[in-house]
């Protein structure tokens, strides 16, 4: 394998870092089980199999049945349920080939329109190697466009006869690509055979420069005998590191298994230079060493001497820290919690990795600022919070493509009739085409989260302009609630006006059996006008 020649120089000057174990429990015993190496893989397959029946089969077992199977065969183990998993694994292979043509339907559909796409993660991983195929099942096949083509290529399918499913993608607007999402699954013939279009290869990854360098190593390959583009080498592999937190052990193990299939059978030609250039460059060295600890312990023979803990100890201070909070569920983590993740991560993009002896002198400023591009976090001061968030939302210009409202911070996917916040603070970033003008009046017409039980709804607004507005919407108002706010025009050359939103009272429909809609929803936003002009309505949603 080809590595830096001062690998192994550097981790024996500074000794090896041990990493908090990561994937624990079933997962941990499915991991070992589905690798197949040795007795290790025959006790944790025995340890699954007298810990829950297979009737209690989830996501992650159907996916590493075969796996299973295999290790069941070198093992000569048979039982009562042998036979039903063998005829799962047959279906397995015959699920992933059906399920290939509706992928090159789109990858032909895209082409035909000049639309570059990249196959990535478990397709890449069958490209690849077409033999994987039977091997294991992959949840969906995964396109990537540039994020510029990604409105026209979402139109592109849907005129190839795809549907979104779980959101709305012909009431995208263009701010909508700018923000949280970064895919939206498509297909012809209902969830199962979903496609999902990526617009970012990793959802925490928005860099555009990422999706460039993807495009420019990638390389030619075949899915049965269709002609597809996949990321290089050291490129898939850094995808699959980068890709899953500690939370989501499900997709930890799906990611560790990629990375042993890859190193199997092409770790010789692995660049792991480049590799280490790539998750370094693009911050995401900490949550690679996680996932390839993961592999290392299990399989050492596999990785170059002394990369994980590289890539470890190159974090900045505090990274301990954040992996052990970023293992608690997002939904189960408490405000003060959710505000050390934010705060850490913004702490860690302020460094490029390794983290050396100079950078302690930066670290009180860099904590300053990390503060500053979390504070929508933090749990205390929330009114003059409300007002700095406005101040930073007023001073940052987006990347808006288009023209119309921008909902980029704390609101929720686009649906028939309006918008839900999804967070405590929510933005929304209004153009304004009259250059001399200082101030304008914004309407809007809103509908509170009021579940059965709850009488009134409160939250505040400001608008750069006097004070923090304090509001209660109750049951016996008329609905849609509507509130004018005087509003100041900021910006010099493309001028807007913000209107910066403060939930005190929210709730996830989940919680109360409403629904599985686990989104933290305070004000449904049906209607936005400017000095008496619509400016956002359901029907001006759609593109």
């Amino acid at each position: 394998m080809q590595q830096a020649s001062h690998l192994n120089r550097s981790v024996e000057m500074a000794g090896a870092a041990k990493l908090p174990l990561v994937l624990h429990g079933r997962f941990l015993t499915l991991f070992r089980a589905a690798l197949g190496q040795g007795q290790t893989a025959i006790d944790a397959y025995r340890d699954w199999r007298a810990s829950e029946p297979l009737e209690a089969a989830d996501e992650i077992v159907y996916r590493t049945m075969p796996l299973l199977v295999a290790t069941v065969d070198r093992a000569g183990i048979v039982d009562a349920d042998t036979k039903r998993m063998r005829g799962v694994v047959k279906h397995v292979w015959l699920s992933n080939a059906t399920r290939v043509r509706d992928l090159v339907e789109a990858n032909r559909a895209l082409e035909s329109a000049g639309i570059d796409a990249l196959l990535i993660k478990g397709g890449a991983l069958f490209a690849r190697d077409e033999s994987y195929m039977a091997k294991r099942m992959t949840g969906d096949y995964d396109l990537l466009v540039r994020r510029v083509e990604a409105p026209r290529a979402i139109e592109v399918l849907r005129q190839a006869s795809f549907r979104s499913h779980g959101m709305k993608v012909e009431l995208f607007s263009e701010s909508d690509f700018d923000r949280d999402i970064h895919a939206a699954a498509m297909s012809r013939a209902g969830f199962s055979r979903a496609i999902d279009l990526h617009w970012r290869a990793i959802f925490w990854l928005d860099d555009e420069s990422f999706t460039e360098e993807l495009f420019r190593t990638a390389e030619r390959a075949k899915l049965l005998t269709h002609d597809v583009l996949i990321p290089g080498l050291a490129e898939q592999l850094a995808i699959a590191a980068m890709r899953p937190e500690p939370a989501d052990q499900k997709e930890m193990v799906f990611r560790a298994l990629e990375v042993v299939h890859v190193l199997e059978n092409y770790g010789n030609k692995v660049d792991w230079d480049r590799f280490r250039s790539i998750v370094t460059r693009y911050n995401g060295g900490l949550f690679a060493a996680q996932l390839l600890d993961v592999v290392a312990r299990e399989m050492p023979a596999l990785m170059p001497d002394g990369l994980v803990e590289q890539l470890w100890r190159y974090g900045p201070p505090g990274k301990s820290v954040e992996m052990r909070l970023r293992a608690v569920p997002w939904a189960q983590r408490t405000p003060w919690q959710q505000f050390r993740v934010a705060f850490f991560a913004s702490l860690r993009a302020q460094f490029k990795a390794p983290f050396r002896g100079l950078d302690w002198l930066r670290l009180p400023g860099a904590a300053i600022a990390a503060f500053d591009a979390s504070v929508t976090h933090f749990p205390l001061f929330r009114d003059a919070i409300l007002k700095r968030i406005w101040q930073q939302a007023a001073a940052t210009t987006h990347p808006l493509r288009g023209k119309g409202v921008w909902f980029g911070q704390g609101f929720s996917i686009p649906e028939d009739e309006g918008r839900w916040t999804d967070h405590q603070f929510a933005v929304i970033d209004v153009p304004i085409d009259r250059q001399p003008q200082t101030f304008a009046v914004v309407e809007l017409a809103v509908i509170p989260f009021l579940p059965p039980g709850i009488e009134s709804f409160r939250f505040a607004a400001f608008t750069g302009t006097g004070e923090v507005l304090q509001m209660i919407a109750g049951r016996n108002d008329p609905m849609p609630f509507r509130l004018t706010l005087k509003a100041k025009v900021v910006g010099t050359g493309e001028r807007k006006i913000v209107v910066a939103l403060r939930m005190l009272d929210v709730g996830r429909p989940m919680d109360i059996g409403h629904s599985i809609d686990h989104r933290l929803l305070g004000l449904f936003v049906k209607w936005v006008a400017v000095d008496g002009v619509p400016v956002f309505t359901p029907a001006a949603a759609a593109p």
